[in-house]
């Protein structure tokens, strides 16, 4: 393993050194670094003819197939920048996305998993689509079968976009490579702008760390590669110069059969994930290759349930702002403490420390306050919004988590809370913000509070409301919302109330978050 400065560089050395070394496992497909390489130079060939440039904007709404991570290499040759798209979003969330990032180029399936993927594109608002001059379509048809344009653009199969490939390098370690959504206090999800060195420097401590330049790794991605959870995986698997088992999407018997297939080691997982391998698992499965399953927030519930088949869970630390594994629990410490959420930074030159909340006054070890974190992980800003930048990061360059916790003197941090109301949904954070603003779209809707609520499935956002309509149908509402957003955003309820539970407040009422998240913990017990 050889450090790389930039993504550019994490490949070649990859090839140079193991050029028939195998990089990616999908299905019955074998991607060796010396293939994945003259991949990512024959599509950056093809994104430089369509007029892509060093700085332009190339979305992605791909399921997790090798395209995306060679598209993702393409890009940082030019100097691009990979606009990550959730393939659930639906045509609001999509366009929004298209038209405040000036996406150029548009890469995305017609369909996948019986959701139709080019419908949504159809339906996105014309005036969103402002910036793009292409679309590069992922089909199982025929060229022949494609449509010529669509939306008034024109529509390029993938395999079209191969070029001869040139030996060009454009991009360099500084340049922005890739923009995650994240949500805040606002009802549009942030754009967090990470840089080839943020991303290839989280990969190569990801790999030194958490073990996988051991011989025989093989890694899994289980989440989607539009989110920092699932992107960061091939990468850290390149820089380990381990296999990395790529498919296309999470299902659980496939996931245990590719585990004991390829013996695959370690995994990055989430609460939910886990459930439903333990679920699913049969009693002559093997598991036993994984040596690390390392987890978000809210493992307590799995970890022994995951011990009686001898997976050893860790809790692990990450965010949008951070890239998904910043922090991680050692193994051999207490099995309480390594359930705790937070955990020993991988980078040894990150920084922690704790700020209090309302004077932003530093705090010793053990005092509870506000998060803050400097790394070389870190993200570069949040692209298109100085002013969210200049919130997120203080003078001296640390970013504001937005989460509670406390540090100790051992050089570890607890995570205690979310500071806002964030949720964390399906291992997305998702902004109530986004799906009030959605609400209160529809007619008679004149107040809406979202809030989480958890059930045996894991959190789930319950909406309550006040309208003004004669009937309320919130069957008809749940459509509303599941025509709009991603399945995982749609509340599990949507309740009327004749007024909210509110407290006197020096400027105006505020509303009792805490009544509702409790009536909603009680709505949704059996769900």
């Amino acid at each position: 393993m050889t450090d790389a400065l930039d993504l550019n560089g994490l490949l070649s050395g990859a090839a140079r050194e193991a050029p028939s070394g195998i990089a990616l496992i999908h299905g019955e497909t074998h991607v060796t670094y010396a293939q994945l390489e003259a991949q990512a130079g024959a599509l950056a060939a093809g994104l430089r003819a369509l007029g892509v440039t060093r700085g332009g904007r190339v979305a992605i709404a791909l399921p997790n197939i090798p395209a995306w991570v060679a598209l993702q290499f393409a890009c940082a040759r030019i100097g691009a920048i990979v606009v990550a798209v959730n393939t659930r979003f639906r045509s609001a969330e999509l366009g929004d996305l298209l038209a405040r990032s000036g996406s150029q180029v548009f890469v995305f399936i017609d369909k996948f998993r019986n959701t139709d993927y080019a419908g949504q594109v159809r339906e996105v608002n014309l005036a969103q689509l402002r910036d793009l001059k292409h679309l590069v379509l992922v089909s199982e048809s025929d060229a022949a079968d494609l449509p010529a344009t669509m939306s008034g653009l024109p529509v390029i199969p993938l395999h079209a976009l191969i070029k001869p490939a040139d030996t060009r390098t454009e991009g360099h370690a500084d340049d922005g490579c890739v923009l995650f959504t994240t949500s805040g206090t606002t009802s549009k999800p942030k754009l967090v702008m990470h840089t080839q060195r943020s991303i290839a420097h989280h990969a190569q401590e990801t790999a030194r760390v958490l073990g996988y330049t051991a011989r025989g790794t093989v890694i899994q991605v289980v989440t989607p590669l539009c989110g920092v959870s699932g992107f960061g995986m091939p990468f850290a698997s390149i820089a380990a110069r381990a296999p990395c088992v790529l498919p296309a999407a999470f299902d659980a018997r496939e996931s245990l059969d590719a585990i004991a297939r390829h013996r695959v080691t370690h995994v990055h997982a989430n609460h939910e994930i886990i459930r439903r391998w333990l679920e699913t698992a049969r009693d002559g499965d093997d598991l036993l290759s994984l040596h690390s399953v390392n987890c978000g927030s809210g493992i307590a519930g799995v970890t022994e349930r995951a011990a009686e088949r001898g997976i050893s869970v860790l809790s692990i630390y990450g965010s949008s702002e951070m890239q998904a594994r910043f922090a991680r629990q050692r193994p051999e410490r207490h099995p309480e403490r390594r359930l705790e959420g937070g955990g020993f930074p991988l980078s040894p030159s990150a920084e922690v420390r704790v700020a209090d909340i309302d004077s932003g006054r530093l705090l010793p070890h053990g005092e509870k306050g506000e998060l803050q974190f400097r790394a070389p992980s870190q993200m570069h800003a949040y692209f298109g919004d100085s002013d969210a930048t200049a919130r997120a990061i203080t003078e001296d360059g640390f970013v504001r988590s937005g989460d509670c916790g406390i540090t100790r003197a051992d050089g570890s941090f607890v995570l205690e809370a979310r500071i806002g109301d964030v949720l964390k949904l399906s291992g997305f954070l998702v902004s109530p913000a986004e799906i009030e603003a959605l609400l209160l779209a529809y007619a008679g809707i004149v107040q809406c509070q979202v809030v989480g609520a958890p059930t045996s499935r894991g959190m789930r956002a319950v909406a309550y409301v006040r309208s003004n309509a004669q009937a309320f149908d919130e069957a008809a509402l749940l459509r509303y919302c599941r025509d709009r957003i991603a399945h995982y955003k749609v509340p599990a309820r949507i309740v009327r109330l004749d007024e909210f539970p509110v407290t006197a407040g020096a400027n105006a009422p505020k509303v009792q978050k805490n009544q509702l998240r409790e009536m909603a913990r009680i709505l949704c017990i059996d769900a």
